[in-house]
């Protein structure tokens, strides 16, 4: 397999190659705003969170926002439906790139992390980091992965990620249970599962007591919808 193109491991199976982080763990990076990250990137794949965010952030309904802007899908091996980042078709670059980031206060995770990958135990919640090679920035001696973090105030939302792991890896295994897109139902089960994973919200509201109700709402609700005989 050939190497992953840099600050991109996330592309392949690729991730067990790139050094892992301890938050005491020396990361000098700094990033100086060159947009070389937001440029030819296809792989950004959003949260129910990130989409919120960004629709705040444009005081729009979370679906508009899908609409104009992400490319609905499945996750082929989740089954999940999944939200990702529709590349402008004029530059193939990310939809908010404008010489620089125009949503950057709301940028999504990916973004916040770069040039850091970040995976997530959904059983356990626990959190791990790589590093991987970055296309750009600078230098900063004596910086740690704490400094970094606190810097790009991630900590605030770590809560709210661990939560949409959990959530996402129990949905995962019971649509997959329930049969996959073998599923006389599938098709009405994804449509449900997008709606309380990233459209059902209002921006007037906090998106985290939002996104309790709508799955605490959706679980029997697919129960009923997977219960038909196939």
């Amino acid at each position: 397999m050939s190497a992953p193109e840099p600050g991109r491991a996330e592309l392949g199976a690729v991730l067990d190659a790139c050094p892992r982080l301890a938050e005491g763990d020396a990361f000098p990076f700094a990033c100086m705003g060159c947009g070389d990250c937001c440029r030819a990137r296809k792989d950004l794949l959003l949260s129910g969170l990130d989409l919120y965010r960004l629709a705040r952030r444009l005081a729009l309904p979370p679906h508009l926002v899908a609409a104009a802007f992400c490319r609905a899908g499945t996750g082929p091996s989740t089954g999940l439906p999944t939200l990702r980042l529709r590349p402008n078709p004029q530059t193939g670059n990310c939809p908010f790139f404008d010489a620089g980031c125009t949503v950057h206060e709301a940028r999504p995770l990916a973004c916040t992390l770069y040039p850091l990958g970040q995976s997530i135990d959904p059983d356990t919640l626990t959190v791990e980091y790589y590093s991987q090679t970055p296309l750009c920035g600078a230098q900063v001696p004596d910086r740690t992965l704490r400094d970094y973090l606190m810097d790009a105030d991630l900590p605030a939302r770590t809560g709210a990620d661990l939560c949409w792991a959990k959530i996402c890896t129990r949905l995962s295994r019971m649509l997959l249970a329930a049969g996959g897109p073998a599923h006389p139902r599938w098709g009405m089960a994804q449509h449900r599962a997008a709606k309380a994973l990233y459209y059902d919200y209002t921006i007037r509201e906090e998106w985290y007591p939002q996104f309790q109700q709508n799955t605490e709402t959706l679980w029997p609700l697919l129960e009923k919808i997977l219960a038909a005989e196939q």
